[in-house]
């Protein structure tokens, strides 16, 4: 940095070369490049006495004007190098011998808002530009956004190229996060930190920031104008495994309203398969939550893919919602017997075109895939090969349906070891004579069966059953006797179901398969799908998106592409035990929307995905709030309507306000110097 000992520092010293440019005038005054023109005059005497009395006048005017025209030139040159008089003898301005400046220009969904003029994230732009320009040429610059890191240290032009292609993006980072790469970035120096953001209050962690005396952050708050906002926060079904052909679904939207006014009759369009199902209308609370039902027919079988729309501006990534599901055309349902045949299970799921049952010995069931089916009956079992019970272990956990029914005269000994191996109550002794005496009404199997509560009703019994070896946290209790003995059991295994019945059904030992409940007990068991395919997924999540592997064939291409897009990768895809697959590379899904699994041009799966709805809540921090957290760092509220005061409040804050700056009276100098140099040239010699 060039400095005038003591007195001027220049924030732009390389603009002092430019007075070289003073030569110009000395040459020129110095040359006479005047062309004379012959004038005759008839008395000689006369030019004579009239040239010696102008001479020594002509001489004083031009070297004025020369001095003039210095003082202009000068003036100009020094005023671009931009003195300074510092507040203190040690005061600097940050030049390029510092380490790099760095700027964190938020780009996330919540920037689409609007001021007065216009969008948040051109604003945060602008600002960046005049950060840019207020620093001396030769300053190292590192951008960090919510798509990258940092980027390596750029110079003006190319971080000015790199700002302009800043785009919006779902992705967001946390304050802790920025902080944290600074200070990988400032490698034992001092760094000074932009965060230009509107700071929503989600993303501001101050409690996990540590203090650093390295980092010296200057906060730049653009805060909308408009805090309003209603967004679509949820979609689900109350049972989403239950989808079947020509039944009515309902789904449940849950909508957020995060403004201080309420709202009427908000349009709700609901979409299956492009085409519209219906069209309801909402009235939202002040800052409340709303959820809306609407019922639905699914007409056919296969892949269903969903879309609910509000419509709300100016924040508008949170006005869909995606989601998908299947409706196969059959549930499928396998018994595994070994000595004993129970006819009844056959009976009742060849009535309906809804199931396709398959029987099995335990001994054959090598060729059985046993997660191509929904509910697997251990209908009287007697041996379990420790091979056999993994695999069911498996089964359940990946979201498979089992149903026990016990041997009531043979050992249960290898049926108690795949209890036990799924956390379940253990079968204990036999006992003689059990008349079932309550139903649990509200749980899966039998909630909305009956239309009323009918204590007189007469209930199944069974000659022998079993004891339980007690309740489990993973149990629930369907069915008791008079004594308030569980005699039937519902549990939960990882994502599958468990059912333990303490008696079997054949009709020598009970009535159950000749009474009514018999029907929804056992369909509701098969239709109950509780698998780990999801509905919809959060894009940024850290959740496995699972794609169905049903009808994926191994050793075959498969590709994803967006539906109604041009959009398509080819994924990474990684088998689990139950023959379902694990999306490895799902973040090259950068957008919500609906994706197509294609094999052999067939669809094999469908996945929806959403942006996350954390940026929904328009609610920020203030000045005030992040001054109680860096008492020490400079904040200031950038507000969108006062443009030319902003960007020299950027340019303050740059250049340390407290510095007396010389530019303008240098120019005003070279100004009123042009006057005087004009009247001293238009000025006759007398």
């Amino acid at each position: 940095m060039l400095m005038i000992p003591l007195i001027v520092n220049f924030v732009y010293p390389e603009f002092l070369y430019g007075l070289f440019l003073l030569l110009i005038p000395i040459i020129i005054h110095l040359f006479s490049f005047k062309r004379y023109k012959k004038v005759y005059f008839s008395n000689f005497n006369f030019l004579q006495s009239l040239q010696q009395e102008k001479k020594n006048s002509s001489q004083l005017k031009r070297w004025l004007l020369l001095l003039l025209r210095l003082i202009i030139v000068a003036s100009i040159v020094t005023a671009f190098a931009r003195p300074y008089i510092p507040s203190s003898p040690n005061e600097k301005v940050v030049t390029s011998e510092n380490a790099p400046v760095v700027v964190y220009i938020d780009n996330s969904f919540s920037m689409s808002n609007t001021g007065t003029y216009g969008n948040l994230l051109e604003e945060a732009k602008k600002y960046m530009f005049d950060i840019l320009n207020s620093y001396p040429a030769g300053t190292g610059f590192v951008l960090i956004t919510n798509e990258t890191e940092y980027t390596p240290v750029l110079t003006k032009n190319e971080i000015s190229n790199s700002i302009a292609g800043i785009q919006l993006s779902p992705k967001s980072k946390m304050l802790s996060e920025i902080f944290k790469e600074t200070k990988e970035l400032a490698n034992l120096q001092n760094v000074t930190l932009f965060v230009i953001s509107d700071f929503q209050r989600y993303a501001c962690d101050f409690t996990k920031i540590t203090s650093d005396s390295l980092i010296n952050p200057v906060f730049l708050l653009i805060q909308p104008e408009n805090k309003n906002n209603i967004f679509i926060k949820n979609v689900s079904f109350e049972q989403s495994s239950l989808h079947r052909i020509n039944r009515s679904d309902q789904i449940s939207i849950t909508l957020g309203n995060s403004a201080d006014r309420d709202f009427t009759n908000v349009p709700i369009t609901l979409s299956i398969n492009d085409k519209k199902k219906s069209i309801e209308k909402a009235n939202l609370s002040a800052n409340h939550d709303k959820t809306v039902n609407i019922n639905y027919l699914n007409t056919d079988a296969g892949f269903y893919k969903g879309e609910v729309e509000i419509t709300d501006l100016p924040v508008i990534f949170d006005n869909k919602f995606y989601f998908s599901y299947s409706i196969i055309e059959k549930i499928n349902v396998l018994c595994l017997e070994q000595e004993k045949h129970n006819s009844f299970f056959g009976k009742l799921f060849s009535d309906t075109a809804d199931f396709n049952m398959t029987y099995s010995n335990i001994s054959a069931i090598s060729n059985l895939q046993f997660g191509n089916y929904n509910l697997i009956i251990l209908d009287r079992l007697t041996s379990l090969a420790s091979g056999v019970v993994s695999e069911l272990e498996n089964y359940v956990n990946a979201g498979g349906n089992i149903l026990v029914v016990p041997d009531v005269i043979k050992s249960v000994v290898d049926v108690n070891k795949l209890l036990a191996k799924l956390q379940m109550p253990t079968y204990l002794n036999v006992d003689t004579t059990m008349i079932i005496a309550a139903i649990e009404t509200q749980s899966y199997l039998f909630k909305n069966v009956f239309e009323k509560d009918d204590k007189n009703v007469v209930l199944p019994y069974a000659k022998r059953y079993y004891r339980l070896s007690g309740s489990s946290v993973n149990t629930e209790t369907v069915l008791t006797d008079k004594k308030g003995n569980t005699v039937f059991a519902d549990g939960k295994f990882g994502n599958g179901k468990i059912y333990i019945s303490t008696f079997d059904f054949s009709s020598e030992n009970s009535d159950i398969v000749y009474h009514p409940i018999f029907v929804p007990l056992m369909v509701n068991m098969a239709f109950n799908v509780q698998s780990e395919l999801k509905i919809n997924y959060t894009l940024g999540s850290d959740e496995p998106v699972v794609v169905d592997g049903k009808k994926i064939m191994e050793n075959e291409k498969l590709y994803i592409k967006k539906y109604n897009t041009d959009f398509e990768f080819i994924p990474e895809l990684r088998r689990d035990f139950n023959g379902n697959y694990l999306l490895i590379n799902s973040q090259e899904i950068g957008n919500a929307g609906i994706y197509e699994v294609y094999q052999q041009n067939k669809i094999v799966a469908v996945l929806a995905f959403n942006y996350n709805r954390n940026e929904s809540e328009l609610t920020y921090f203030t000045e005030k709030d992040i001054i109680q957290h860096f008492p020490n760092a400079r904040v200031e509220n950038i507000k969108t309507t006062q443009i030319s005061r902003n960007s020299k409040l950027v340019k303050e804050i740059v250049l340390k306000d407290k510095n007396r700056y010389l530019s303008w009276w240098l120019l005003l100098l070279a100004i009123l110097t042009l006057f005087a140099e004009q009247f001293v040239w238009k000025r006759k010699l007398n």
